[in-house]
C-alpha cells in the first residue's frame, strides 16, 4: 500500500479514528510494509463497526467506544509488534537475529577499536644506553678506537674513475696485481697514496683494545633509529687496505703486506661481540678479506721460512683472542624496544598493540615527530591489534626464542644438523592467526641459520689459513709436504688439529702430486672428494649448498 492509498483509507474514517490509528502505527516501530498491513486491518475493523451507524453522532460515539476498548495506543502498538514478530516465518526470524548479532558484534568491535586506538605506550628503558653498557667494557676513553676510526673515515678519499667507472668496480673480480692494466695500476697507486693518512689512522685504531660508539639519542627515538653510517666507509677503507697489502707483497714487502692484513683482522674483531648483528657480520666480512688476501699473497709470492713462522704466530695469536660466536643480546633489544613503544602497559605488562605507533615504527621509523602515517599502513595494524598477543606474551616469547638462539650459536652447523634443529623454531608452521598474533617475530627475526653458518665458516677460514701456513712451513723446512695433519701435530708444528665445523672430523688434508688440497665438507655435510661448489654460471665458489669448501689451492 502506497502513501496515497493510506491517505485515502484514513480520510474515509472519522478524524478521531484516523488520529488514533496513526498513533498506534507510529508506536509499533516496525517495518513499513507490516505497519501498512496492520493499518489496513484496524481500519477495516473500524469500518465494520461503523457501517450500521445512522448519523455522524452515532459514528462519533462508536469511535469513542472502540478507542476506549483498544486502550493505550502505545501499549497497543507494542502488542501488535510482538504479535507480528511471533507470526513471522522462521527464515525471517533467523535473518533478523543474524543481523542483530552482526550489529552487536560490529558495535563491540567499533568500541574495542576506539579503546585500542586510544592506547599510549610506556617507554621505560633506553636501549641505546643499554647497548652502550654492553659494548663499553671499560670507562677509559683512551682505550676506545672509535675516535680514530672516525678520523680515518674523515680523511678517506674516494677512489678515482677510470673511463667513467669507479676504480673499485674496475677492481671487482680481480685478485692479483698482474691482472691490472698499467692505467688501472697507476690509478690504484694514486688511490692508495691519497689515503696514506686514512690508513695510518685506521691502523692506529685497530691496535686499540676496545671499540664502542656512544650513540646517545633522545628517549623518544626508537632503538632501530640508531643508524650505523660508519659501516659503509669502514668497508671502503678495508677494501682499499686489501689492495695496498697486495701492492706491497707484489713489490716484495711481505712483512708490510701482512701488517696491513693484521690491521684488517683486528678491525674486524672490533665489530664482533655485543653489537648489532649487521656490525658483527661486517666484522666477519673484514676478517674474511684478511684471510682471502693472505691466501692470494701465499699463492703469488715466495715467502721465506722465518717470515712464514712469524705470520703463523701472529695469526694464531689473533685467532685465539677472537670470538666466533654471534651475540644476540643487542638484536633482542630491537624487538623489546618495539614492544615498549608499540604496546600499552597497564601496570601488569600485558597491554595491547597500538596501531598508530606500530604503523609509524614499521613505516617511517620517526616516532616522536609529526610524521603523518598513511591510512593504508594504519588499517592493517588496526586489524592486527585486535588479534595480537599482548605485551606480556610477546615479551615472554622473545625471552624464550633469543635464549634458544644464543644456545644454538655455541654449536657447530654439523652438531645442529645432527640434532635436526629447527632454526625457525616452528614459526614457519604457525597458522595464519598465530602469525598475526605474534607478527613482530616474523618482522624482526634474523636469518639465524645463515648467521650461524657464517660465524663457523669464519673460524674454519682462519684455522685453515693457519694450517696452510704451517704446511708451507713444513715443506720449506723438510722439502716435502706432510703425510697428514697428525704429522704436523706429532712434530710440534701445530698445537691442535683444526676441526671442521661441518663434520665431526678435522679439516680434510690430502697430498697431491706436487702440492696439497685442504678443504671442509661445507654446507651439505658430505665429503665430495675435494670437488668445489659451482654456482649457476659454472664458477667455482668456496661456500655453497653443494660441493666442498676448498681452502687450498686457491680457486683462480
Amino acid at each position: 500500500m502506497n502513501k496515497k492509498q493510506i491517505k485515502k483509507l484514513l480520510e474515509s474514517l472519522p478524524a478521531d479514528a484516523a488520529d488514533f490509528l496513526k498513533l498506534v502505527i507510529k508506536k509499533m516501530k516496525y517495518r513499513k510494509k507490516v505497519r501498512a498491513e496492520v493499518l489496513t486491518e484496524l481500519a477495516a475493523h473500524f469500518e465494520d463497526e461503523l457501517k450500521d451507524c445512522k448519523n455522524d453522532d452515532e459514528k462519533q460515539n462508536k469511535v469513542k467506544e472502540l478507542i476506549e476498548e483498544f486502550g493505550d495506543p502505545k501499549i497497543l502498538g507494542i502488542l501488535l509488534r510482538r504479535a507480528k514478530k511471533r507470526c513471522r516465518s522462521l527464515w525471517r526470524t533467523i535473518v533478523a537475529r543474524t543481523f542483530q548479532t552482526i550489529g552487536i558484534l560490529l558495535l563491540s568491535l567499533f568500541l574495542y577499536s576506539l579503546y585500542i586506538i586510544s592506547g599510549q605506550p610506556s617507554i621505560n628503558i633506553d636501549y641505546t644506553k643499554e647497548t652502550l653498557k654492553l659494548a663499553r667494557p671499560v670507562a677509559d676513553e683512551s682505550l676506545n678506537a672509535a675516535n680514530l676510526y672516525q678520523k680515518a673515515i674523515d680523511a678517506y678519499k674516494e677512489p678515482p674513475n677510470i673511463e667513467n667507472e669507479d676504480l673499485t668496480r674496475t677492481l671487482k673480480g680481480k685478485k692479483w696485481i698482474d691482472e691490472l692494466t698499467s692505467q688501472q695500476l697507476d690509478s690504484l697507486k694514486k688511490y692508495v697514496n691519497d689515503n696514506a693518512q686514512a690508513t695510518v689512522l685506521f691502523t692506529q685504531a685497530s691496535k686499540k683494545p676496545y671499540y664502542w660508539l656512544d650513540k646517545s639519542e633522545p628517549n623518544n627515538h626508537p632503538f632501530i633509529h640508531m643508524l650505523l653510517p660508519e659501516l659503509a666507509p669502514t668497508r671502503d677503507i678495508a677494501k682499499m687496505i686489501v689492495w695496498q697489502a697486495k701492492l706491497k707483497a707484489y713489490t716484495g714487502d711481505i712483512e708490510g703486506a701482512f701488517d696491513d692484513i693484521f690491521t684488517l683482522y683486528r678491525s674486524g674483531q672490533h665489530l664482533k661481540g655485543p653489537k648489532v648483528l649487521i656490525e658483527q657480520l661486517v666484522g666477519i666480512s673484514m676478517q674474511a678479506m684478511a684471510v682471502e688476501t693472505s691466501r692470494t699473497i701465499l699463492t703469488n709470492t715466495n715467502i721465506d721460512l722465518t717470515t712464514l713462522q712469524n705470520i703463523q704466530r701472529k695469526f694464531t695469536d689473533l685467532r685465539d683472542r677472537s670470538t666466533f660466536i654471534v651475540d644476540f643480546k643487542i638484536e633482542k633489544f630491537l624487538l623489546l624496544d618495539f614492544v615498549q613503544r608499540c604496546y600499552t602497559d597497564n601496570g601488569r605488562g600485558s597491554g595491547h598493540l597500538i596501531p598508530r605507533m606500530a604503523s609509524q615504527y614499521y613505516g617511517a621509523l620517526d616516532i616522536g615527530s609529526n610524521h603523518p602515517y598513511s591510512d593504508l599502513n594504519f588499517i592493517p595494524f588496526l586489524g592486527m591489534a585486535v588479534v595480537s598477543a599482548d605485551r606480556k606474551q610477546i615479551t615472554k616469547m622473545c625471552d624464550k626464542y633469543y635464549d634458544t638462539f644464543q644456545k644454538h650459536a655455541h654449536k657447530s652447523p654439523w652438531q645442529l644438523n645432527e640434532e635436526n634443529v629447527d632454526f625457525k623454531m616452528g614459526i614457519n608452521q604457525w597458522s595464519l592467526v598465530k602469525q598475526l598474533r605474534y607478527f613482530p617475530f616474523t618482522y624482526f627475526m634474523p636469518a639465524l641459520e645463515r648467521v650461524n653458518m657464517v660465524m663457523h665458516r669464519s673460524k674454519a677460514d682462519v684455522d685453515s689459513l693457519i694450517t696452510t701456513i704451517v704446511i708451507l712451513r713444513f715443506q720449506k723446512q723438510k722439502g716435502v709436504y706432510p703425510e697428514s695433519l697428525q704429522q704436523l701435530l706429532d712434530e710440534n708444528f701445530i698445537n691442535q688439529i683444526p676441526a671442521d665445523p661441518f663434520s665431526d672430523k678435522p679439516l680434510v688434508y690430502k697430498k697431491t702430486e706436487d702440492s696439497f688440497i685442504l678443504y671442509s665438507l661445507s654446507e651439505n655435510f658430505t665429503d665430495e672428494g675435494g670437488e668445489g661448489h659451482k654456482n649457476d654460471e659454472g664458477e667455482i665458489k668456496k661456500w655453497g649448498k653443494t660441493g666442498d669448501a676448498i681452502f687450498w689451492p686457491v680457486i683462480k
